[in-house]
């Protein structure tokens, strides 16, 4: 990963609720319907693209629909870090974040299907969790790497939160990301991170994609209002959609684009 290179990161339809792009194959897109990640990158002639889901469930439909295209998929899993994946408490929220781990080869996917495993069952608190010790017992940094994503990292929570996570990176040489993505907080929050890198960690521009243009803003707000209204929450509406990092339509693939 390069040090100047804006790198789009895309989500596609398997984090639920998270993106409307697809991963069909070359010419799925529907016309009145959802993008395929798979057509964003032919129509831009990009040679690759990096994949960051919150499960692994999509992987195989990626891996085959971008190899017809002849595109690379480098694949990455968010998901959460705490100390102990046998913990399970009220507070669990304030004392894990989320990480990246991104494979590098097919021993690095044969890794992280491992620790996804673990993660999804024994470590499943609410969601699927990692701790440090799952990670070492699987890690090998040939195969993995790393990666802080710059919203929802440990910076991002123990700034903006009641959290005071104390990351253990004594194994790892983390990647840090960083955004712009037109948010309030994004000058103040890349700073901190910034500053808690200094010379000791990387770091990495990039841009989260949940959709194609700008104008299928409003599109991705009514599809997060509708798959978050579960029964026992507040109604989500246009109105007051009440997302966090929601207020801005830059989380396109144009907005990537047009910076190039």
């Amino acid at each position: 990963m390069g040090m100047t290179e804006v790198i789009p990161l895309f989500k596609s339809h398997y984090s639920i609720g998270r993106s409307i792009l697809t991963l069909n194959s070359l010419g799925g897109s529907d016309e009145k319907g959802p993008d395929s990640i798979i057509d964003i990158c032919s129509e831009a002639n990009m040679k690759s693209f990096h994949l960051v889901d919150d499960s692994m469930t999509g992987v195989l439909e990626g891996y085959t629909n971008s190899l017809e295209a002849g595109i690379d998929l480098r694949f990455g899993l968010r998901i959460n870090l705490c100390n102990d994946i046998k913990s399970k408490d009220k507070e669990y929220n304030l004392k894990e974040f989320k990480v990246i781990i991104f494979c590098k080869n097919k021993s690095g996917y044969e890794r992280l299907l491992q620790i996804y495993s673990i993660g999804s069952t024994d470590g499943f608190y609410y969601a699927p969790r990692v701790d440090y010790n799952l990670l070492l017992k699987y890690w090998n940094d040939d195969d993995l790497a790393l990666c802080i994503p710059f919203y929802d990292s440990f910076i991002h929570k123990n700034k903006f939160s009641m959290s005071n996570i104390i990351p253990d990176f004594s194994n790892f040489s983390p990647i840090f990301f960083l955004e712009s993505n037109d948010l309030p907080f994004d000058k103040s929050l890349r700073n901190h991170v910034l500053t808690y890198c200094g010379d000791k960690y990387s770091t990495q521009e990039v841009k989260s994609i949940y959709y194609k243009n700008k104008s299928d803003f409003p599109h991705y707000l009514t599809f997060r209002c509708i798959s978050d209204s579960n029964p026992g929450r507040a109604k989500k509406t246009l109105a007051k959609p009440n997302f966090d990092h929601m207020c801005s339509n830059e989380f396109s693939f144009e907005s990537w684009y047009e910076k190039i």
